[in-house]
């Protein structure tokens, strides 16, 4: 049996759902009888620049196919089109450098796809969880995890559709970029938070994290300046999270330190598996193949804020 060779490269390996993403990917590679090398960039551009071009030409053996999460978008478009040129095919995983139809187009015969949960329906999720939460009125700090990545534009340009529907008056307050770590999240909203208690503005009630990893940063800069300032209820805000791993996110539901998390799905798997079966049986890759998140936990047990009524 033909046993296809995979690289999958992610950002960082001290991401927890990056981690799950790889043990998945070569639990898939497994299943499916395939070869998988996985490498880390420690959320380095440069150095993900360079796993891919020694996966894809300087390696000893080529692999059918690379598959990469990237650090940043739009830096991949020269490399992309450098890889499919040389008949390797190419996945990207959740974040779009917006040149995948041309190399379609360019390289008919090379797979060339897209994997990704649905990133607009993820904040649509968590406007829903927000209306949820708060019936009336809110004020929410929306923490980003890269103002310039494309699954970031996303999920803030699906939860500023949900907020906007008919219902709750829920107002983004402000923004700030944890850049996917619980350590700069922290550093991020406390810096935010102290700025926001020393202006004596209205009180927020709420703070949404694109990530559960930077939502742990959160509640830890929360705590520190509400010790700092006095200011009792900052402890006690609503912390929304998102990739719901069931050791990090769904733990600190059930614990009561997060209101609310989304499930992402993983798709390193799915593109093992879609490689697989190009290669094997010539099943035709999808261009584009957004996965489905769930809210956790479901809409009918999410109770409101009992300091909604204000």
């Amino acid at each position: 049996m033909n046993r296809p060779l995979i690289r999958l490269l992610l950002p960082d390996a001290y991401n927890p759902h990056e981690q799950f993403q790889a043990e998945r990917a070569r639990l898939a590679a497994e299943r499916l009888e395939a070869s998988i090398d996985v490498d880390f960039a420690r959320a380095e551009l440069s150095l993900q620049v360079r796993q891919v071009l020694r996966a894809a030409f300087q390696g000893a053996q080529r692999p059918d196919a690379i598959v990469v999460m990237p650090v940043e978008d739009a830096a991949f478009r020269t490399l992309s089109d450098m890889v499919a040129r040389s008949g390797i095919g190419w996945i990207c995983l959740n974040r779009d450098p917006g040149n995948l139809a041309e190399l379609r187009q360019a390289y008919p015969k090379v797979p060339v796809s897209f994997i990704a949960p649905d990133q607009r329906e993820i904040g649509r999720m968590h406007a829903r969880q927000l209306r949820t939460l708060f019936p009336r009125v809110a004020r929410i700090l929306y923490v980003l995890g890269g103002a310039s990545t494309s699954s970031a534009q996303a999920r803030h340009m699906g939860l500023k559709e949900g907020l906007a529907l008919p219902g709750p008056a829920i107002k983004i307050d402000g923004t700030v970029e944890g850049h996917w770590t619980a350590k700069e999240s922290r550093a991020a909203v406390g810096a935010w938070l102290r700025e926001r208690v020393s202006a004596g503005a209205p009180r927020l009630d709420a703070i949404v994290c694109q990530s559960d990893f930077m939502a742990i940063g959160a509640i830890e800069a929360m705590k520190t300046v509400a010790q700092e300032h006095g200011a009792a209820f900052l402890a006690d805000l609503a912390v929304i999270g998102c990739d719901g791993l069931s050791s990090v996110g769904k733990r600190l539901v059930d614990e009561g330190k997060l209101a609310a998390t989304v499930v992402a799905p993983t798709t390193a798997d799915k593109a093992v598996e879609a490689m697989v079966a190009w290669v094997r049986s010539g099943v035709p890759v999808p261009e584009r193949l957004l996965l489905r998140s769930q809210e956790y936990p479901d809409q009918s047990v999410l109770e409101p804020r009992s300091d909604a009524v204000r």
